[in-house]
């Protein structure tokens, strides 16, 4: 072997043994686990009032809102039905029913529905409502009412689509035709009365539902090179 090749062969040893422990560090980096923002536990939606004291008491706050909300409606429910059997009383005591009989069924149509509205709110203010625990809990709570109102919503309209169906079958020369439109001229007055209740409400629940929502935040994530990051947004 010349002298210029053993030369080389020297060479190319001494860079070898001095390239060794970067191989060295670079084969363990690759044989170790990745190391990333993922290795760490992102908090669920249920975890975040535990996690952030301050979420903790926005949701206790939103809690009381809501079970204040529900016996402000229940107590609106209430007078809305007074009003209503007052004046069916009045109307059927002062409406002689074979000379008036429009006015009587106006009457007692909207008596009948005073009661039942009463009844309704006097059974939800005595059961009252145990308070929530937990952003889960809250945001189950509040869902139901949300719901219930949506679907209170619809049936008001059921009902003032149903009064006003009647109010046309009185004009098609049915018998009875003043007394069917003193009913369903009160059925509509019910409807719109009930909608105009049940919209109040439905609207401080969803604006108080988005809050909860809002709270739980966004999860994203992005590669890296050694691994996959998550951004939790609160």
């Amino acid at each position: 072997m010349s002298q210029h090749s053993i030369t080389r062969l020297l060479v190319v040893m001494a860079f070898l043994a001095s390239s060794m422990p970067y191989s060295q560090a670079f084969a363990q980096q690759l044989e170790s686990p990745a190391t990333s923002v993922a290795a760490v536990p992102i908090p669920v939606a249920h975890d975040t009032a535990n996690l952030y004291p301050h979420s903790n008491e926005r949701v206790e706050t939103l809690v009381e809102d809501r079970m204040a909300a529900e016996r402000a409606h229940l107590w609106r429910v209430a007078a809305w039905g007074s009003v209503n059997a007052l004046g069916g009383l009045a109307l059927i005591l002062g409406a002689s029913r074979p000379e008036r009989p429009a006015w009587w069924g106006f009457g007692a149509q909207s008596g009948l529905w005073g009661v039942v509205n009463i009844g309704i709110a006097t059974a939800g203010l005595v059961s009252g409502d145990d308070p929530t625990r937990g952003y889960e809990a809250a945001v189950s709570a509040e869902r139901f009412y949300h719901d219930i109102l949506l679907f209170n919503l619809g049936l008001n309209v059921a009902y003032s689509s149903v009064g006003t169906t009647l109010v046309l079958l009185s004009y098609r020369g049915v018998d009875s035709a003043r007394a069917l439109r003193g009913h369903g001229s009160s059925l509509i007055m019910q409807g719109a009365g009930l909608f105009v209740l049940d919209l109040i409400a439905f609207l401080g629940s969803r604006t108080r539902l988005t809050g909860l929502l809002d709270m739980a935040g966004s999860l994203s994530g992005r590669a890296l090179p050694t691994g996959f990051a998550f951004t939790l947004s609160l």
